[in-house]
């Protein structure tokens, strides 16, 4: 088992020049919430059509969400442009185009709780493997 544990530690964390794992990561992340009308009314000043979005940023650890901040509504143009727009600018364009967007967004389980609970899972496995193993090692000497 201590050699398996070894092998994963060595693969995660050396670094070599040419490719190394992502242990860290941040990202902006920019969701699509309501689909506007293909018209003139929902251009930005480059003519280009937005929708209703919600943008937030995100810290991963080994692709796995840990921690969401800086949520908020937006234009949404693609998965990496938006408008600055604010919930009420966006409530009156949703309004002008017959839809009604909610009060609130709330992320998925997954990007709220779900990255959470497999990270501290991780670390209570581990504990529990090291209480484990130290009370071999005191039973056999």
């Amino acid at each position: 088992m201590k050699n398996f544990i070894l092998a994963i530690f060595v693969f995660f964390f050396t670094m070599t020049a040419k490719a190394a794992p992502v242990f860290f990561g941040y990202s902006d992340n920019i969701i699509k919430i309501a689909e506007f009308p293909k018209s003139d009314d929902f251009k930005n000043i480059q003519s280009v059509h937005f929708d209703a979005g919600y943008m937030y940023k995100q810290i991963s650890i080994f692709f796995v969400p840990v921690w969401n901040f800086d949520e908020k509504w937006c234009g949404y143009i693609s998965d990496k442009l938006y408008i600055d727009l604010s919930k009420s600018d966006l409530n009156q364009l949703a309004q002008k185009a017959g839809i009604t967007l909610p009060e609130e967004y709330k992320l998925s389980f997954w990007e709220r709780i779900g990255g959470k609970l497999v990270l501290l899972s991780i670390l209570i496995l581990y504990v529990i493997y090291k209480v484990f193993s130290s009370k071999k090692k005191q039973s056999e000497s």
